[in-house]
């Protein structure tokens, strides 16, 4: 697609890392200095979300669920997509590439290939994988009424807030189908964003076995 990068498509999966600044590396690369979220292990997805920590105010607006559309636009454009590896104890990210991620956003609307999900009402969520990912009834059911439209989809039961554990989605209508732009799921503060995961039929179907309520962790991935 035109004025998108090629080192990554649809689907991908990032990790949000709140950044302090960046700086050059002696070979001319970019590397940012990680505020937070702490790791222990390295994420194993290569693509990274960059946030200015300064932007923190972001996060605990969306817990408190007062958050919209505008508000996410407006955090995402001051946000970069990037390429890379986690360095020095995890302490930077060394880029290998980085972009906007909001005009890469908006571009991709327009890409008809994603995959087509049913919403499974018995579990009150999606399969994408082996992993549910939950969506109550009532944002589903918003999802499938607004034209576009960004809120908190899910909070675990057991833990109670959205800080804790969540998911948010950011749909669009298109025709018959409801585009999944961008995914948050929170998992204590670490946040896996997902650029355009699927789309999904504005009708909800009956899922053959039921599973248990969802603690806290099952919906991130």
């Amino acid at each position: 697609m035109a004025d998108t990068p090629e080192w990554i498509q649809p689907g991908a999966s990032a990790t949000l890392i709140w950044h302090n600044g960046a700086g050059q590396r002696p070979d001319g690369g970019r590397i940012y200095a990680v505020a937070g979220p702490a790791f222990e292990l390295a994420p194993r997805s290569p693509y990274f979300l960059l946030a200015p920590v300064e932007r923190g105010e972001f996060a605990g607006r969306l817990y408190r669920g007062q958050a919209d559309l505008a508000d996410l636009r407006a955090f995402l454009a001051d946000c970069v997509m990037a390429e890379g590896e986690l360095t020095d104890e995890m302490q930077f990210v060394s880029v290998r590439a980085e972009t906007p991620v909001l005009p890469v956003l908006e571009a991709w609307r327009a890409d008809p290939s994603r995959p087509v999900l049913p919403y499974l009402a018995d579990i009150n969520g999606f399969m994408p994988d082996e992993q549910p990912l939950y969506v109550t009834d009532d944002a589903y059911a918003a999802a499938v009424q607004s034209p576009e439209h960004f809120a908190t989809a899910w909070v675990c039961d057991e833990c109670g807030e959205a800080e804790d554990a969540g998911v948010f989605l950011w749909t669009v209508r298109r025709g018959d189908r409801i585009r999944v732009c961008f995914l948050i799921q929170n998992d204590a503060g670490l946040w896996t964003c997902q650029l355009h995961p699927f789309e999904f039929a504005a009708e909800a179907v009956s899922h053959p076995s039921p599973r248990p309520s969802p603690q806290r962790g099952e919906g991130a991935g």
